[in-house]
């Protein structure tokens, strides 16, 4: 995508004397509670959206976040991989995108016919063809 194309969010105000590092987002992700992964996804977005750069996180999310199976954190998943940079600077797609690709197509055969609808409901949304190419 260029950069006239490039999607304009509404800035999200941090909570008052919130500074997040990295690190402490890092471990919130790789504990074992649900709610503290839940909290870190939405503070990085809020941080996302404000225009903060997390690249290194993106494959800490995909590696103890997106196994995950509580439904709170599968939605804001959603939510994350829609507004996450989807290309790097000289507009290939990153490659763990595939692994993504690799979770959605498990979770589209779910028993749970509620994650397979949000799932697909999250692929109508998507106008990237490398990521759909695969799932089909």
């Amino acid at each position: 995508m260029s950069s006239v194309e490039q999607i304009c969010y509404t800035l999200i105000a941090p909570a008052a004397g919130e500074t997040v590092s990295e690190m402490t987002l890092k471990e919130e992700l790789e504990s074992q509670d649900f709610k503290r992964k839940a909290e870190a996804l939405k503070k990085i977005m809020r941080l996302m959206l404000n225009g903060e750069k997390f690249p290194n996180l993106l494959m800490t999310i995909i590696r103890f976040v997106l196994p995950c199976q509580d439904h709170q954190v599968k939605k804001l998943l959603l939510v994350f991989f829609e507004i996450v940079p989807k290309y790097s600077s000289d507009g290939k797609l990153l490659p763990e995108f595939i692994l993504v690709c690799d979770a959605y197509r498990k979770d589209l055969n779910h028993p749970n016919e509620y994650i397979r609808g949000s799932v697909l409901r999250f692929l109508c949304k998507l106008k990237e063809p490398e990521l759909l190419e695969p799932l089909m």
